[in-house]
């Protein structure tokens, strides 16, 4: 079990299976790991406590791991809360690691291209003109820019990716969600909207996050065409498309010029498991993309630009479809697990997670999943649209780590902690030795690390 208070750098106390050293005045790791209820819920209740002072500091958003890590050492052994492509990640890594030291050198120390050039070099592998395709550090900084230039209104569907209405320039229409038809998007319901609002901007994520609802294409294809001269702009976010289906993932980047007031947006991040490069894109019109492309030269760092020009590369390309299929699948399975969780309501998902109702605080769940399994999920109570606080959002990952998240969540939900029965000083006492947050004298111990 990771200890919440341990700030030793050694090897041992860094390891994602940590038993810690316990001879450094910075480990203060416990001796034995709780067992009675009451300092089992203490226990749990210091880790709540590092958890939401890292999530305030995020936002709407979800704490990195290398936050987690720098508060809680060795505490995250799985992380189900990033939503990307762990066999695509296996694909990447070889040829990373095939990178020689003299070009990595040049890598570091020359700027890389910029974005016009990078577009040029991605846009066959995306399947449309470099005119139409503007590369981005994320696809956050997309929509940001996208936002940045609507100074009308937004309507948008709740729940949804939180950046939408954060990096609205304009009022926000929304659009709820019901939890009691599965969170389906009504295309009727968001054109009568439109009638009733004329905004600006429509924003249509499609697999919608945090639910995974997915939308079919040709309903899709006919609510962007009425669309047509009523908004200035429909941005379609295709983001999760990659794990809609083990065929060709349809896509509406194809269509930009029959509707000039369409934008696609996607993230490679996600789909090609390379979180850390920060890459994405929008597919837009030429004058549009010229817009968006002006406001920054050099948006990309050269390791996202050297993934541009392996994405040519047909072993690659072969490699990645394969790990993309396996994924699915393995996703697919994942989700008939949770389906049977006890306790939850597992919603229909077409991306790569699951959002569950529970029939308990998800905060304490989520808590005590990273304490006793280092499963590291998204607490989903900050979700506009999401009423209450019992939503989960659980992300698959590879075959193995997916058992063990199965296993988790269900160990938490049937054993499920009890109010202490000990005395305050009974339950305190084991836990003296980590008090969170702990002093921090220099570590003195000669370790490297790690």
């Amino acid at each position: 079990m990771s200890a919440p208070s341990c700030r030793c750098q050694c090897k041992r106390c860094r390891a994602s299976d940590a038993d810690h050293c316990r001879s450094s005045p910075t480990c203060r790791a416990p001796r034995t790991i709780p067992t009675t209820p009451a300092a089992r819920l203490l226990y749990e209740r210091l880790v709540a406590e590092a958890l939401g002072r890292l999530k305030a500091s995020s936002g709407t958003h979800s704490p990195s791991v290398a936050e987690l890590e720098r508060a809680l050492p060795g505490a995250v052994r799985i992380d189900a809360c990033s939503l990307s492509n762990p066999y695509a990640t296996d694909a990447v890594m070889p040829r990373l690691r095939a990178i020689t030291p003299a070009r990595l050198e040049r890598m570091v120390s020359h700027h890389p291209s910029q974005g016009a050039v990078i577009a040029s070099v991605l846009a066959p592998s995306v399947g449309v003109p470099a005119d139409q395709l503007v590369v981005a550090n994320g696809a956050c900084e997309v929509i940001a820019a996208l936002l940045a230039r609507a100074s009308g209104s937004l309507l948008v569907s709740l729940p949804t990716f939180s950046a939408y209405y954060e990096f609205a320039s304009g009022p926000v229409v929304t659009h709820h969600l019901d939890p009691a038809h599965e969170f389906r998007l009504d295309f009727g319901e968001l054109e009568a909207l439109v009638d009733r609002h004329a905004p600006d901007t429509v924003v249509v994520i499609n697999p919608n996050n945090p639910d995974g609802g997915l939308a079919a294409h040709e309903n899709l294809v006919r609510f962007v065409e009425r669309m047509r001269g009523r908004v200035r702009q429909v941005i379609v976010d295709e983001s999760f498309g990659a794990f809609s289906s083990p065929h060709e993932p349809a896509t509406l980047a194809p269509l930009i010029g029959e509707l000039p007031h369409l934008v696609v947006v996607n993230s490679l991040s996600k789909s090609h498991g390379i979180a850390g490069l920060r890459l994405g894109y929008a597919v837009a019109t030429p004058p549009r993309a010229r817009q968006l492309r002006g406001a920054s030269l050099w948006n990309l760092n050269a390791l996202a630009e050297w993934f541009c020009e392996l994405l040519a590369d047909n072993s690659y390309r072969r490699e990645y479809e394969s790990a993309r299929r396996r994924y699915i699948r393995e996703t697919r399975r994942m989700f008939a697990g949770l389906a049977a969780l006890p306790g939850t309501r597992a919603y229909p998902s077409a991306a790569n997670f699951a959002l569950l109702e529970l029939d308990c605080p998800a905060a304490d769940v989520a808590t005590a999943l990273l304490v006793r399994h280092g499963v590291y999920v998204r607490d989903c109570a900050d979700k506009r649209g999401l009423d209450g606080d019992r939503y989960l959002r659980v992300a698959a990952r590879s075959e193995p780590d997916n058992d063990r998240v199965l296993d988790a969540l269900t160990d938490v939900l049937t054993n499920r902690p009890a109010n202490p029965s000990a005395t305050t000083a009974e339950a305190r006492a084991p836990l003296v030795a980590w008090r969170w947050p702990p002093p921090t004298p220099p570590c003195t111990r000669n370790s490297t690390p790690h």
